[in-house]
């Protein structure tokens, strides 16, 4: 859920069309026409070369100048990001008194952003509230995130709102609260059973929902784990998803399975593996 101008909705052109006529004067823009306008500078036309990034920004500005609340969390999450041609440095601060101004009208992703900004700031107890009122509002990142936090204080609650964001469509999100649960029946935490075969159905969904770790441990044991069907061949595929996101054990155990595999066949890509992998760890 990431704001860099590309998440201004699409908007029809003609509602800013100069009438024709003898009058010259040039129209004034409603907040909610200014929002659209700066929508329609970012996108590509056979009159500009590349985006008009400076003249989206004021007048993104001026919308939310005027109020209008979509403008406000647009431009509350160009802050946070960054503009990507530099016109605009991030600045969590700003972002985060924007994100208040539009969490104070109503708004769930900003109530969200809010606890994620006062988190990053390690100022969890503080982000907690605003987590509950956007989890409320329905939002699984906001769930997911509370859920996070629950756990450090062994509230129980952490499972029921943690099992709600991995059935939610966001897949980062699923992803990341499946493996979340996973971990809790794996363990047997929050007065859940230890439950090796949930946690495995949990691990399964969050590798299909791209999560790196769940693809290496579900990928290592399809190939080495005598208690389930060996299935090598989706294995070695799931070792190959999770080491091209560059987790790093992933790599590390691909070049390890290729060379027992057949290190002659598979040396150029051993090889290939092994200086991404140290050129990882340099970092």
């Amino acid at each position: 859920m990431k704001y860099n101008f590309s998440s201004l909705l699409p908007f029809a052109l003609g509602a800013f069309m100069v009438a024709c006529g003898t009058d010259e004067k040039t129209p004034v823009l409603t907040p909610e026409q200014m929002y659209e306008q700066a929508g329609i500078l970012l996108k590509p036309h056979a009159e500009r070369e590349k985006p008009d990034y400076q003249g989206a920004l004021k007048l993104l500005q001026e919308s939310a100048n005027h109020g209008y609340l979509p403008a406000i969390i647009d431009l509350a999450g160009v802050y946070m990001e960054g503009s990507s041609d530099g016109t605009v440095k991030k600045d969590p601060q700003k972002a985060f008194q924007l994100y208040m101004l539009a969490a104070s009208r109503g708004s769930a992703d900003a109530q969200y952003y809010c606890g994620f900004l006062l988190e990053k700031e390690r100022n969890v107890d503080a982000a907690v509230p605003y987590y509950r009122n956007a989890a409320k509002a329905g939002l699984p990142e906001a769930k997911y995130r509370l859920g996070r936090i629950l756990i450090t204080k062994n509230d129980p609650e952490a499972v029921n709102l943690i099992h709600e964001a991995a059935q939610s469509r966001r897949a980062t999100t699923v992803a990341e609260a499946a493996y979340t649960l996973a971990w809790i029946h794996e363990k047997g935490f929050l007065n859940v059973p230890a439950d090796h075969h949930k946690a495995m159905e949990w691990y399964m969904r969050s590798a299909d929902a791209g999560d790196a770790r769940a693809q290496y441990i579900i990928g290592l044991k399809f190939i080495n784990d005598a208690s389930i069907t060996n299935d090598e061949a989706k294995g070695e595929a799931l070792l190959r998803l999770s080491a091209g996101q560059d987790y790093t054990p992933a790599i590390e155990a691909l070049i390890r399975y290729l060379f027992q595999k057949d290190p002659a066949t598979y040396a150029q890509e051993i090889e290939a593996w092994s200086s991404r992998l140290n050129t990882l760890k340099e970092k």
